[in-house]
């Protein structure tokens, strides 16, 4: 499996249940092991999702 550098940028994409994707964010890693992906959206972080 795919492991991630602390403090490398990661987009996260939301799925709708049509199973479109619904929303992205940018964040950041803090930390990678086998047990958890932890990741923190930073303030000012760019994040998108369709207008309603």
């Amino acid at each position: 499996m795919r492991s991630f550098e602390a403090g490398q940028m990661v987009v996260r994409g939301d799925v709708h249940c049509s199973g479109r994707v619904w929303s992205w964010r940018a964040l950041r890693v803090v930390a990678d092991t086998s047990g958890a992906l932890v990741a923190v959206c930073p303030p000012g972080a760019e994040a998108r999702w369709p207008a309603l």
